[in-house]
């Protein structure tokens, strides 16, 4: 078990994710100069047990709900977009792991309680059959807090045509060491440039086969780790709350553009005479940004509820719902890039310094706007399509 021996409660860990705050913001642009999250950051983030917040309590994981880990992670993007992302997708990634194998799970945490893990879960590279598994070889895009992580998850196709697989080709969850994984230095970039989101190669590694799941298991919120974590929490599907790792640090993004806003515009009141603060123009684009944070955040918390009282039911949250979740995540990104539009004009030629964090929001902001996983072209076309009655790609929710 790893040192929080007492399951941390959702309130002591949002006052200790507040203090982290001012630290994240201070380190933002030291972290964007060297392309990765400080170590501090990390230790702190270790040290508080927020990375436990989605690990099964067998691990010494405090267990807690879809809701709650959107507030967390939306409350560190407050202080830095880049390590607010970093986090997100590693504690999350908990979660996922919760749902392979008690074997699998042993190994990773077993030999380390605080073992991180990432993962890049967009298809790719080729799984060949081997005696008691697969060998895989591909490249992968994007994978987030490599730096930082144990292990890492891919995302694989498999040759199927079984009894468990009728289909030709089968795609799989694999799970990796770090120490199989060869990172390509790609990450260059001008948004969320603390990520070190760099490229990895497989080649030819072994996979034992208690570290593989299919897709489609976790597409419908199983997996071979339910037989022993058995919380609600576990039993959400994969693709469609996958998502909400990535949303809800551009969610605190937003919120910490809007609170440091607010900040300097007060200030610049008392030293230009209110001469710029007092333009009903700037008034009109800070209500408008406001209005856009508070919408997209109650959309969000709303559906995170809705989805975890149908699986503390015990219900599979259904096509329709799940469609929805996906079409809302779309939205709600958009609502938020909007908002960060709106606050990035407001702070006029003051906003382009580096050391201004206003040009850090903006940039972050539209980085994370262009994934693919928060498209409103291809999320809100899904749920138009099984609207009308039309076919819809299954692998997409």
């Amino acid at each position: 078990m790893n040192s929080v021996t007492v399951k941390l409660s959702f309130d002591v860990l949002r006052k200790r994710a507040e203090a982290l705050v001012p630290r994240f913001r201070e380190r933002a642009r030291q972290a964007e100069l060297d392309r990765r999250v400080p170590d501090e950051s990390v230790q702190e983030l270790q040290a508080a047990g927020l990375f436990e917040i989605q690990k099964p309590s067998r691990f010494g994981g405090a267990e807690l709900g879809l809701t709650e880990f959107v507030e967390i992670a939306a409350l560190l993007g407050r202080g830095c977009g880049s390590t607010a992302w970093v986090y997100s997708v590693t504690a999350e990634r908990a979660w996922l792991l919760a749902k392979f194998s008690a074997l699998a799970q042993e190994e990773v945490w077993g030999a380390n309680p605080q073992a991180l893990i990432t993962s890049s879960i967009t298809p790719n590279g080729q799984a060949e059959e081997a005696y008691g598994g697969c060998r895989i070889t591909g490249h992968w895009r994007f994978v987030s807090g490599i730096d930082i992580a144990e292990w890492a998850v891919f995302c694989s196709f498999r040759n199927g045509a079984s009894k468990a697989d009728p289909l030709p080709i089968v795609p799989v969850y694999v799970l990796v060491p770090k120490s199989d994984c060869e990172v390509i230095d790609t990450w260059h970039v001008a948004g969320l440039s603390a990520t070190a989101s760099h490229d990895v190669k497989l080649n030819n590694i072994f996979v034992p086969e208690h570290r593989i799941v299919r897709m489609l298991d976790l597409k419908e919120g199983g997996g071979p780790g339910l037989a022993l974590n058995t919380a609600p929490l576990y039993k959400l599907p994969l693709i469609a709350i996958n998502p909400y790792a990535i949303l809800a640090p551009i969610l605190g993004i937003a919120e910490g553009a809007l609170e440091q806003t607010l900040e300097t515009s007060k200030a610049r009141r008392l030293v230009a005479n209110g001469v710029v603060v007092e333009t009903q123009s700037v008034q009109l684009r800070i209500a408008e940004a406001a209005s856009e944070i508070a919408a997209a955040r109650a959309l969000i918390l709303s559906d995170c509820r809705e989805a975890m009282a149908a699986v503390e039911e015990g219900a599979q949250l259904t096509i329709e719902q799940r469609l929805r979740l996906r079409r809302n995540q779309a939205y709600t990104t958009r609502l938020l890039v909007s908002a960060v539009d709106h606050l990035f004009v407001v702070s006029g030629g003051r906003g382009i310094y580096l050391d201004h964090f206003m040009q850090r929001s903006f940039r972050d902001m539209h980085a994370a706007g262009a994934h693919l996983g928060l498209s409103w072209d291809l999320a809100g076309t899904l749920w138009g399509q099984h609207a009308l009655g039309l076919p819809v790609v299954s692998a997409a929710y």
